[in-house]
């Protein structure tokens, strides 16, 4: 469909198309054209004429002059402008663990070949002008293609305006497929979609032509037609259209006239609904993202709509286009694109059941975080992060809402908090504390709320590396509870600060901390936080050299965790009982401890535990002999961790692996290291993954099209890359250049930097690797 919602990713960043794209060839290649001479271009046109679909079909076709490939990030789902650079950043696979996301991604995104689509800017326009400028500024070799209702006026942006799909008259038999326009195209595909066996013929296809022509060849207003084919005759389409033509004649005509065309659509559209059908429109309008079958039940039932009718609308809006229907995980889920979401909106507003629909609507989300944090001790965990991921939008929505209304402070602080699993499990630290960080400011009433967020916040902070800020939030809830008497968040505010307190290398008072919190959390019996902090425990017992205490303590941590059917923190667990193991060279135990760690944490995207246990992995592969195979593992961990930044979470693993890795290098010998590093440094995370559980060979990451060693080079750097490989000094690369030699040593070391590598044998791998 035109302006289409995000689709599944296909390789590349860029979404799976689910209909063909109809005409827009010239447009393509123009755009293409365009972006070739201008690092800026924007798409601009009104709602429903295809920008999203021609900016992805662009980024599809282009990718391929991209060492670094094409990637869409959808933003009309981000409602708060300071999450703009953050959501890129989060696409982009930039790291977020610092408290300047903006400068970050500049960082990231520095000396990178890629052409990045930015969707739907229209209602951040600000922001977004603001990023595009700093983001190319600081990027030569980036691209940047936006869609929009409007430009974003800044220095060096292209406009081309997206047309809607011509519908022209032509001398031959409109019948004939030849002769059809681009609109007539389009609708005979998506008419014979909705109602197999339709076709154009001699009869109606003067009528489907003259009815494109009345929709203005919008794509949007087209496919809603169409989808209308399995109950009525293109004539009988043609006659409805004309009367609510009619109605907007006298109605607002400072409308543009293919917005008037699209909201005449719309209208029909709705008139063609039955009651029940419009009501569920206008009230699953206030969702931002995916709607689930349940969400819409609770939220949009209730006076003249049963939760029994909800199913069969639905069914029935899928029907008439107004609803995409997507199948994720064996369960289908709903949205709307978001023009005829939009126009649900403007149906509520004003409706006497708009505010109890957008409270239910809050509720709804805020329920869903309680359950989340209630039910997170225990078996079903994966599913649980697949809905909560899929309901990412909404409940930055409902948040948003909270944080909007003076009076629901409290309301948000007791949301955010109980989202902290989400938030610390699923790889989301950064934009927790955002959430926390606003809640925090939005309300300072003493409260239990607060006290939960502010261990919450506190225990983020430790987990980005950030230990004095962690400390400040973790005392601020230890005196906050202990004025309230309130001992659950007391236990969990005294043995999270002794891990900042640990971190920071305060290890006495750190372990005194931790050991009292534990002792405080196992007085309310087993949960997840009296878990952590026992497997606290045993990680300080395994930083202070002492296994077998951190084995004993370990072990009990397993038992309660396997009870509960619970599996996040399983893996954690697995992972130090394997370091401990390691520490007393019990290798085939740890191996074995370390490899069930790593195919728990898989589901989970848990980045920062997959480096660990792939850090650790290596350590006992260099001890078993296995030199090489350790070698590789280290290489495919360095690009594991580059976007989380090295060692955070107070990870004390440098020591043990830089000991490591001069134990293996003088093994192998320095070349066959290099070689073995570089070859592991290929690898993406899921091909490190496994590589590591001896699932497959070493292989390139083939992640998407064109991911090359080298992607993150300048042209410049890629050609000294290229002398390197094939043997040449720093003196012959300068007279080859035409370059002074020390211009030539400065684009080593970046190039040294850049490919996490450091020495000239690691770059030919590379280089050759990326040729085969």
């Amino acid at each position: 469909m035109a302006d289409d919602p995000p689709l599944p990713s296909a390789a590349g960043g860029l979404p799976v198309d689910m209909t063909s794209l109809v005409g827009r060839n010239s447009e393509s290649a123009e755009v293409r054209r365009l972006l070739a001479n201008s690092r800026l271009v924007t798409l601009t046109g009104s709602g429903g004429v295809g920008k999203t679909r021609l900016a992805i079909d662009v980024a599809r076709r282009a990718r391929r002059r991209f060492s670094d490939g094409a990637m869409l990030v959808e933003l009309a789902e981000v409602a708060d402008p300071a999450l703009v650079a953050l959501t890129v950043a989060q696409v982009v696979g930039a790291p977020t663990h610092q408290t300047d996301v903006v400068a970050t991604l500049i960082d990231y995104l520095r000396g990178r070949e890629l052409l990045l689509v930015l969707d739907n800017c229209e209602h951040l326009l600000d922001e977004s002008a603001v990023l595009v400028r700093n983001l190319l500024s600081a990027s030569a070799d980036l691209r940047i293609l936006v869609t929009s209702r409007e430009p974003l006026r800044i220095a060096g942006e292209h406009v081309f305006e997206v047309e809607p799909l011509s519908v022209r008259r032509t001398a031959m038999d409109p019948a004939h497929e030849g002769a059809r326009s681009e609109a007539v195209t389009l609708f005979a595909e998506r008419a014979a979609a909705a109602a197999p066996g339709f076709r154009i013929t001699p009869d109606n296809a003067e009528t489907v032509e003259e009815l494109c022509r009345r929709l203005d060849g919008l794509p949007l207003a087209i496919e809603l037609a169409a989808g209308r084919m399995r109950a009525l005759s293109p004539s009988e389409l043609l006659d409805r259209l004309d009367d609510h033509y009619r109605l907007l004649s006298v109605g607002d005509r400072s409308a543009a006239p293919r917005q008037q065309s699209l909201w005449a659509t719309l209208d029909w559209s709705y008139e063609l609904c039955s009651n029940r059908e419009r009501v569920l429109w206008e009230r699953l309008s206030v969702f931002t993202g995916t709607v689930h079958l349940h969400a819409a039940e609770s939220v949009c039932s209730g006076d003249a709509l049963s939760q029994d009718e909800v199913v069969d609308c639905i069914a029935a809006l899928v029907d008439k286009s107004i609803l995409v229907k997507r199948v994720t995980g064996g369960r289908p889920t709903y949205r709307m694109l978001e023009t005829v979401r939009e126009y649900g909106l403007r149906k509520l507003r004003g409706n006497p059941a708009e505010a109890t629909i957008e409270e239910r609507y809050r509720s709804y989300y805020q329920r869903l975080a309680r359950e989340f944090d209630e039910n997170w001790f225990g078996p079903g965990q994966e599913q649980m992060v697949d809905r909560m991921r899929g309901e990412h939008a909404n409940l930055r929505a409902v948040l948003d809402s909270l944080l909007s209304d003076p009076e629901r402070g409290r309301d948000a602080l007791g949301m955010a908090s109980k989202l902290f699993w989400y938030w610390l499990g699923c790889g989301q630290q950064r934009e927790g504390r955002y959430w926390l960080d606003r809640s925090l400011a939005s309300d300072s009433v003493s409260s239990s709320e607060r006290a939960a967020a502010l261990w919450g916040n506190g225990y983020l902070a430790v987990a980005e590396g950030k230990a004095v800020v962690a400390l400040d939030l973790l005392r601020g809830s230890e005196n906050l509870a202990r004025e309230l008497g309130d001992s659950v968040n007391l236990a969990h505010a005294t043995h999270l600060r002794g891990v900042a307190e640990h971190n920071l290398g305060n290890t006495t008072l750190g372990m005194a901390l931790i050991e009292e919190g534990s002792a405080m959390e196992e007085l309310g019996g087993p949960s997840m936080l009296q878990v952590l902090a026992l497997e606290h425990v045993g990680w300080a017992f395994c930083l202070r050299q002492q296994p077998e205490r951190a084995l004993e303590v370990l072990e009990r941590c397993r038992r309660i965790c396997t009870e509960h059917g619970e599996r996040w923190l399983l893996s954690w667990i697995l992972t130090f009982l394997g370091l401990a193991l390691w520490m007393r060279s019990d290798l085939e135990r740890a191996g074995e401890h370390l490899r069930e760690a790593l195919a728990v944490k898989r589901p989970f995207h848990d980045a920062l535990g997959i480096a660990v246990v792939m850090e650790i992995l290596s350590w006992v592969a260099a001890a078993e002999g296995d030199a090489e195979w350790s070698a590789r593992l280290m290489g495919a961990v360095r690009r594991v961790w580059e976007p989380l930044g090295d060692y955070p979470g107070g990870f004390e693993l440098r020591g043990w692996s830089e000991t490591t890795s001069r134990e293996i290098r003088t093994r192998l010998g320095g070349n066959a290291f290099d070689s073995a590093f570089a070859e592991g440094r290929l690898l993406g995370t899921e091909q490190a993954i496994a590589y590591a559980l001896g699932e497959a060979p070493p292989a390139k990451d083939e992640s998407s099209p064109d991911d090359a060693l080298i992607s993150s080079l300048t042209p410049r750097e890629a050609q000294v890359a290229d002398m390197l490989a094939e043997g040449m000094t720093n003196k012959q690369i300068a007279q080859a250049l035409v370059v002074a030699p020390r211009t030539v040593e400065t684009h080593i070391e970046h190039i040294f930097t850049k490919l996490g590598v450091n020495s000239r044998t690691q770059v030919a791998v590379l280089i050759a690797a990326q040729r085969s």
